[in-house]
């Protein structure tokens, strides 16, 4: 009888939770709640644009990276393609 008694407590809490949660859907957010402050801040940084010049900054930062990594990836096949034609150049040359 006392498990019954505790499986219907649970039940209601569970029920209880579940009313809470379809009362937040609306307004649920994760994360640190911003203060006025910080919203007027990021507000005036799209305003005058400098949220744009630090994802721009990042950006190029980002493509100065892959243009590295690109030109470390052609030496490499440019190494590769010059090997692969000396061993077929050795294996058409006849043995002396």
């Amino acid at each position: 009888m006392t498990q019954q008694a505790n499986n219907q407590n649970k039940l209601e809490d569970l029920n209880a939770w579940v009313e809470k949660l379809h009362e937040l859907d609306s307004s649920a957010m994760a994360g640190k709640i911003m203060t006025d402050e910080e919203y007027n801040s990021r507000l005036q940084s799209v305003i005058d644009g400098s949220c744009f010049q630090k994802y721009l900054n990042n950006i190029l930062r980002q493509k100065e990276e892959t243009l590295k990594k690109l030109a470390a990836l052609e030496e490499t096949e440019n190494y590769l393609r010059k090997t692969i034609s000396e061993v077929q150049q050795y294996i058409k040359t006849p043995n002396s």
